[in-house]
């Protein structure tokens, strides 16, 4: 534990910080004696997380409220926590547009590759550069088990992981011999609000919920040992089946999958609109 301190502290800056996966990856480095720079929308759960942390592990917590779909805010965190040094940096805040992509708000699929790309590339090269010149760091991407094929219906929220995906993965080659490790975890399902208010019913689709606290210790585990991860046994197979498949069948059956587990009241909505 001494050595994960002494290699990726004394701070981590964790985006998406105040609840699910960013809370549970926030506790388990504040457990390992790293202090955190807690970054979220929501004040109130900044502040309960700040007061959690402090108790239980007693280290230092900073939170920064922050609207990471804003152009500026990156700089903004920067200048924030320009006085302290960030070992780790955890860009985990997302969110997730499901259904037929061409009915979808144009500035909520912008707003969504804000936070999703251009926020995580942003923190990835400011705070990478600082991390190469002093030899030492590590970056925890987030991205998705739907970032590694096309999903239908998921349409533009699984190409935004896939970047993530693909980026992290570059990553993790360039920055090695500077002395920064790049991993990039890639959940399943996982027992959060993200799928919780999808309008999918995740009950008919072949998958197993994880719980964050797992997600976020593979995660964690990983980083300095390999360049990505997928925890679950099934979620692995559904991540490299298009390895040994064409690449046109998981899509096609994710498509299939997805658009019967629509929930029936979201169909007769969507139908209802469409008319």
């Amino acid at each position: 534990m001494t050595q994960f301190k002494e290699k990726y502290g004394p701070w981590a800056l964790v985006t998406g910080a105040n609840a699910s996966i960013g809370k549970a990856i926030s506790r388990n480095l504040a457990a390992r004696g790293i202090n955190i720079v807690g970054v979220a929308r929501r004040q109130n759960l900044l502040a309960q997380l700040e007061k959690e942390l402090v108790a239980d592990y007693g280290i230092e917590v900073r939170t920064i409220q922050a609207d990471l779909t804003e152009p500026g805010s990156i700089s903004m965190i920067e200048q924030h926590t320009s006085d302290i040094e960030i070992g780790l940096v955890v860009p985990n805040a997302g969110f997730e547009m499901s259904g037929d992509f061409i009915d979808s708000p144009l500035e909520r699929n912008e707003k969504m590759l804000q936070l999703n790309v251009i926020a995580p590339m942003q923190m990835a090269r400011i705070f990478g550069a600082k991390m190469t010149q002093r030899g030492r760091g590590g970056i925890l991407f987030t991205s998705s088990l739907f970032g590694y094929q096309g999903i239908p219906y998921v349409a533009n929220y699984a190409a935004a992981k896939a970047y993530i995906l693909t980026l992290g993965e570059a990553l993790n080659v360039e920055l090695k011999p500077h002395g920064v490790d790049v991993t990039v975890l890639s959940p399943g399902l996982t027992d959060t609000d993200m799928p919780a208010n999808m309008p999918i019913n995740f009950s008919r689709l072949p998958m197993f919920k994880q719980s964050p606290i797992s997600v976020a210790q593979i995660g964690i585990n990983a980083l300095g040992h390999k360049a990505t991860v997928v925890p679950g046994l099934l979620n692995k197979f559904y991540a490299w089946e298009n390895r040994l498949i064409p690449r046109t069948w998981p899509v096609n059956l994710f498509g299939f999958l997805i658009r019967h587990a629509y929930k029936k009241d979201t169909l007769m909505a969507a139908t209802t609109q469409k008319c």
